[in-house]
């Protein structure tokens, strides 16, 4: 190949190399890390250690809330009768759940009878149908000391009446548990479902 041919094809060659700058690190004017990942920058957060997913405020400290938890039971009885019927198997099975998930409360478990019969009769039978019901949650793993039961036979009916409705809704032993909870308020997200209590 002749020398001049040779020399015009590297002259183009030489003209087109490029030097690329080299890349610049660029710092941010602003520091916008979260070390907690709860939507507030470090710079201004005053609450480095709040819970995951937790509700924050404009400081980045979480919410609590204050949740009351409650469960009644009510027995009825038949006319003159002290023992549960399976119908209210339920009731004694969830009191007995609360209990072991509430274990520093205690029950106290109110008999009551119509006001067919003496009064004394009536102030036994009571205290009767109270203790075949505390025997029932012992029976599902609720310890005796925790609870205690009162007999008021016939001095505090539900219904006046005389008539058989009236009798029926007297013959009961009643009881009612309140536990407050406090936990952490969680902050909403498109995966959140309500639970079936707060429906």
């Amino acid at each position: 190949m002749k020398p001049w041919i040779l020399l015009a094809l590297m002259l183009p060659l030489a003209g087109c190399s490029v030097t690329a700058e080299p890349e610049r690190e660029t710092m941010p004017e602003y520091d916008l890390t979260d070390m907690d990942r709860d939507g507030v920058i470090t710079a201004r957060d005053n609450c480095l250690e709040s819970t995951l997913n937790a509700s924050v405020d404009n400081d980045g400290c979480q919410g609590n809330e204050n949740r009351v938890l409650q469960q009644d039971i009510i027995v009825l009885f038949a006319h003159d009768k002290s023992n549960i019927t399976p119908k209210y198997q339920s009731e004694i099975n969830q009191m007995a759940a609360f209990m072991a998930e509430n274990p520093d409360l205690k029950l106290l478990l109110e008999g009551h009878a119509s006001r067919v019969g003496t009064p004394e009769y009536n102030l036994a039978l009571s205290k009767r149908r109270a203790q075949t019901v505390r025997r029932a949650l012992m029976q599902q793993g609720v310890p005796g000391e925790r609870l205690e039961i009162i007999g008021y036979g016939e001095s505090k009916p539900l219904l006046m009446g005389d008539d058989e409705q009236s009798a029926a809704a007297n013959r009961r032993v009643v009881g009612a548990l309140t536990n407050m909870r406090e936990g952490v308020r969680m902050r909403w997200n498109v995966y959140s479902m309500e639970s079936p209590s707060e429906q």
